[in-house]
């Protein structure tokens, strides 16, 4: 289902960004992507020094570069957030740059719907004398229709990346470690918990608690559970999509494992990003929560399968900087870590999941 928030003005697209794209842009360019009118792919990178050795040509070239790589679009809003001061009665800062860019794009066949500079509550248009200050009833318009689609309301002072894992206390961490001890000396609990239905019922269970009141030797057999491949690959489809979507990568596991060919439309294939199915916001959202209390609680070896699964929902709604953060910290564990390795490189060709941008704004 394609969810719509409607931006009557530039102002309230700049508003609404932040939230689209899950973090506060900092000193960035951020170009929201459009195929037939609906927002598509979000793209960012970073703005460049004001020098005279930037030459804004070829930064325009490597953003038409990465746009190309996104079927479909059409039409483009380029967004400049930067932390250089200037009011709203000025012209926006580093028009040179914009011009590259505009120039560029429309080069390229894509309509400019706009080109916007934001720096703290003043925005402005470089297209027109469009300019002013957000105000606190336009932003609360917008806030109430982004919540109702699940756009996380937590993206203030939120920059581009993944925050931080930090350690979670002493004694859960000690807890969750003897637990899995536990279980590695248990042959039939462990072989158990490598078995669809029993990790099913954890992971299914776990994703409608809050994270801090599942006791530890339940922590543990979630993080046993997704050091098999299989069940880790069910359980990411079950956090995106449901319980129906990890029962049907289930069954083509299986048939996998029995050496016949995946069906075409397998949930499988949206691990390499195609599909037009949104996964649920809200859903994905409970599930970096679990997973992070995970990570601040396992053993070290123990957090690869967590850290990995983090980078794929991270990149499945669209956040390519969090979820390259969530791989490095993985194969900083184990280099040799496969799905690490699979979505590094599927993330450095600059593919973006086919459903990205359908919430649109």
């Amino acid at each position: 289902m394609t969810h719509s928030v409607k931006a009557k003005r530039p102002a309230d697209f700049l508003i609404a960004l932040p939230r689209v794209l899950g973090y506060t842009p900092t000193n960035s360019i951020v170009v929201q992507t459009f195929q037939n009118r609906q927002t598509a792919a979000s793209l960012r990178v970073d703005l460049p020094a004001d020098t005279p050795r930037t030459n804004p040509r070829l930064v325009a070239d490597a953003i038409i570069r990465l746009i190309s790589r996104v079927p479909g679009v059409d039409a483009v809003l380029i967004a400049i957030y930067t932390d250089e001061a200037w009011s709203a009665e000025d012209r926006p800062p580093r028009p040179q740059l914009v011009e590259a860019i505009v120039t560029r794009m429309a080069s390229a066949g894509l309509v400019i719907v706009d080109a916007l500079c934001c720096s703290g509550r003043v925005w402005g248009s470089y297209l027109d004398d469009e300019r002013g200050r957000f105000t606190d009833s336009d932003t609360a318009r917008i806030d109430g229709e982004l919540d109702g689609v699940g756009a996380s309301r937590d993206v203030e002072g939120v920059a581009q990346g993944a925050t931080p894992i930090l350690d979670g206390p002493t004694e859960q961490r000690e807890g969750v470690a003897a637990a899995s001890t536990a279980i590695m000396n248990h042959p039939r609990e462990r072989e158990r918990l490598w078995e669809w239905t029993p990790a099913k019922v954890l992971w299914t269970d776990a994703i409608e608690s809050a994270p801090i009141e599942i006791p530890p030797n339940a922590l543990a057999a979630l993080l046993w559970s997704v050091r098999d491949k299989g069940v880790r690959d069910c359980v990411l489809m079950l956090l995106a999509w449901g319980d129906a979507a990890g029962d049907r990568a289930a069954g083509d596991t299986a048939a996998l494992r029995r050496g016949k060919s995946v069906p075409d439309g397998s949930i499988l294939e949206t691990f390499v990003g195609e599909g037009r199915q949104c996964p649920d916001g809200l859903r994905i959202e409970g599930a970096i929560r679990l997973l992070r209390h995970l990570v601040s609680l396992a053993p070290r070896p123990w957090q690869l399968a967590p850290l990995t699964m983090l980078a794929w929902l991270e990149w499945a709604r669209g956040q390519g900087s969090a979820a390259g953060d969530y791989l490095e910290q993985a194969l900083s564990i184990g280099p040799g870590y496969e799905l690490a390795r699979l979505f590094e490189q599927l993330i450095s060709t600059g593919r973006v999941p086919d459903w990205v941008g359908r919430q649109a704004v």
